[in-house]
Order: structure tokens, then sequence, then C-alpha cells
């Protein structure tokens, strides 16, 4: 009988291990959505050896971005959920691209002179992502937007400057495994809402000046300026 009770204790320990062991992981549901610009304007100038400007190249262009990215079965600490959604409708290239003379009163070199201007949506070279970990009590997810791209063809230049679409939050673990089903968090970012790790570079001197070459040079003068603003929602879902 006395070899029952020490049975009996190591059987009910057993069980609750095991129905802590079966209780299902929280699964969670992110979304990532935002919207921002990049405006750049660039001025160059074909320069002869003598000093004199022979041509110029004017460059004002804008895209403005918009999208929307979500994940399902995302549970923490895992490398990432399913992608489920990815758009960017609504996001938009336009501008001109001129070549000119160097002065109003000037002749530019036959040839030469041009004027375009694009009105264009921007085409998604590359899905968004979402990774995580953990550090400390915190969850840290790294979200990164759909990458734009100005479609080929287009006559107005940009490269636009997708790694800057990158974001990270922060979450406390003891926040998201309190709660319930159907309830979420929602976190701020964005060039002004920077998390953990976050540096922007909003304003960028995008200047790319060349040297001598067979009696020129290029006079290069390119400011960038980009800012988006955003955010992630992750709610739980089972």
């Amino acid at each position: 009988m006395r070899l029952g009770v020490p049975l009996v204790a190591a059987l009910a320990a057993l069980a609750a291990t095991a129905a802590v062991t079966a209780a299902p992981t929280p699964t969670y549901t992110v979304a990532f959505q935002g919207n921002g610009t990049e405006h750049q304007v660039d001025l160059k100038l074909n320069i002869e050896d003598t000093g004199e400007c022979e041509a110029a190249e004017h460059v004002d262009v804008t895209a403005a971005v918009t999208w929307s990215a979500s994940w399902s079965g995302f549970r923490p600490g895992a490398r990432s959920g399913r992608s489920t959604a990815a758009a960017i409708s609504g996001s938009r290239f336009t501008g001109t691209h001129v070549k000119d003379a160097c002065e109003a009163d000037e002749e530019a070199p036959p040839g030469w002179e041009s004027e375009a201007s694009c009105d264009i949506a921007l085409a998604m070279s590359a899905r968004p992502q979402l990774s995580s970990a953990t550090r400390g009590q915190r969850l840290v997810l790294t979200l990164t937007a759909p990458a734009f791209a100005v479609p080929i063809g287009t006559q107005c230049p940009l490269n636009v400057r997708n790694d800057q679409f990158v974001a990270h939050a922060g979450v406390k673990l003891a926040q998201l495994r309190a709660l319930k089903r159907g309830a979420g968090i929602t976190v701020r970012l964005g060039t002004s809402s920077p998390g953990p790790g976050d540096l922007y570079a909003t304003d960028r001197d995008c200047s790319a000046p060349t040297k001598p070459y067979d009696g020129y040079r290029t006079e290069d003068h390119c400011q960038d300026q980009l800012s988006w603003s955003g955010t992630v929602k992750i709610t739980r879902s089972a």
C-alpha cells in the first residue's frame, strides 16, 4: 500500500505534464502596411576640358508607394509565417526627364535635346518578407515591404531605394501570450517611428560626378528625399 501513494503521485504529475505538452502553441496573423514617397531631383552638366558647359540633363521624379502584406500561422520563435497576401495597388511613378542646353540662349549639341514625361504604375520586383528573433523577454519582427521597380523602358530614370522600406518592431512576449483570440497589438513604423536598430537615410546626396574622359567630365547635383509610415498588427488567430 505504501508503494501506491508514490505511484499515484507520479501518474498525476505525468498527466499534468502531458496536458501542458498537449496545449496548443498560440498562432498569430501578421499584417504589415505602409505608404510613402521618394522624390529625386538630378541636374547633370557635361563640362568640356575648357570649363565650358556643353549640355545639361534634368531629372525630376517621384515614386509614390503603398503596400499591404500579411502572414498567417505565425508562431513566436519561428522564422516566418505563411505569406497569404501582398499588394502594391496605387503605387505610381511620375516625373520628367529633359535634355537641353546649359543656358536658355545657347544651343545643345545636335541630337541631344529631348523631353519625356512619365506617369506609370510601379512594378513589384520582390515579395515582402517576415522574420523574427527573441531577445530577452521581447519578440523582434523584421518586416520588409515588397520591392518596387520602375518598369523597363520608362524614359525617366529612378532606382527605388527599397532598402529603406524595412522595419523592426519589438513586442513583449508576455503581451502576445495574454492576447485573446481575435485581439491584436498594433505598432507604428516608418521613418518618423524607427524600431530597434532602424537607421533611415531620409535625405541622400545621390550625386555621381565623373572624371575627365575624352575631353569631357560630368558635373552632377542630385538630391533624394524619402519618407514613409506604416503599421504592423499582430492578431491572435488560434
